[in-house]
């Protein structure tokens, strides 16, 4: 554990490897298959932006697997990961007990030939804080080699205090090249992005984005788990969505933003 928070805070990332079996890349492969053909047809369209990262057209994308298939949640709480991320976030907070939230559960791919992503950090504020804000755990469910879109970051980025400039390309970039089952833990402050694809294989990645309890998540999970699944949930597991630091409606419900009942909406189907 030491190595590996050393590395982590001198360098914005590292690297745990065979975190999955070869047999279990297999099969969440074939999972998220399955998903992204069965729910991306509802998906709404996306925003182009000048930097082009909202637009989803050259990937395969599953967003909120927890609510498609419980086996996801083996990913979310996986023992040589979750330890490492509680450790991170926890750091600085009140008697280092405060609670750890997901904030992005999603699934990419790169279609065939697509683009270099942009680079970019995913915490929405430049790096030089106290302590990391979000740590982002990517699982790697393919290989990534130097020609299907592997993951591309700037070591120490974590640390700047300004934005990678839209479409420059930087001397010191290191572009990732690794075996399936190997997890990428990052600062959500570094400097990261896939690069562009020369292939036509599949390349999934599972990107899960944990925040300290107080940052809003991309989606509101407390409202969109279906009764099968949240029923089959453990609290540790359900508060890993976040359903106990749900904001009162007013002064008269409580004045806490965090509380001891786990509020969800228990009417949540999916579409199809």
């Amino acid at each position: 554990m030491d190595d590996i928070l050393k590395e982590f805070n001198e360098n914005g990332y590292v690297l745990i490897d065979n975190v999955l079996t070869e047999k279990e890349c297999e099969s969440y492969v074939k999972m998220l298959e399955r998903d992204n053909e069965k729910y991306s047809p509802y998906y709404v369209g996306s925003t182009n932006t000048e930097h082009g990262l909202n637009n989803k057209s050259e990937e395969k994308v599953v967003y909120n697997m927890h609510n498609k298939d419980i086996k996801y949640f083996d990913l979310f709480d996986h023992p040589k990961v979750l330890p490492v991320v509680n450790k991170l976030l926890k750091e600085g907070s009140y008697q280092e007990s405060e609670s750890v939230n997901l904030l992005n559960i999603s699934a990419r791919s790169p279609k065939p030939y697509a683009d270099a992503q942009q680079l970019h950090l995913d915490s929405n504020l430049p790096g030089k804080n106290s302590y990391p804000i979000i740590v982002v755990a990517l699982f790697m469910l393919n290989d990534f080699t130097e020609k299907n879109g592997s993951t591309r970051l700037v070591p120490g980025s974590h640390k700047f205090d300004h934005y990678a400039v839209d479409g420059r390309q930087y001397d010191n970039e290191i572009r990732l090249v690794e075996k399936k089952g190997t997890v990428l833990l990052f600062n959500g402050s570094l400097w990261h992005g896939s690069s562009k694809k020369y292939d036509d294989e599949t390349r999934w990645a599972v990107i899960l984005g944990y925040g300290r309890w107080f940052i809003k998540p991309s989606f509101d999970f407390s409202r969109n788990i279906p009764a099968d699944i949240a029923e089959q949930l453990s609290e540790k597991r359900l508060r890993l969505l976040g359903v106990d630091s749900n904001p009162p409606i007013d002064e008269f419900t409580r004045i806490t933003r965090r509380t001891t009942e786990l509020e969800w909406d228990k009417g949540y189907e999916l579409p199809g």
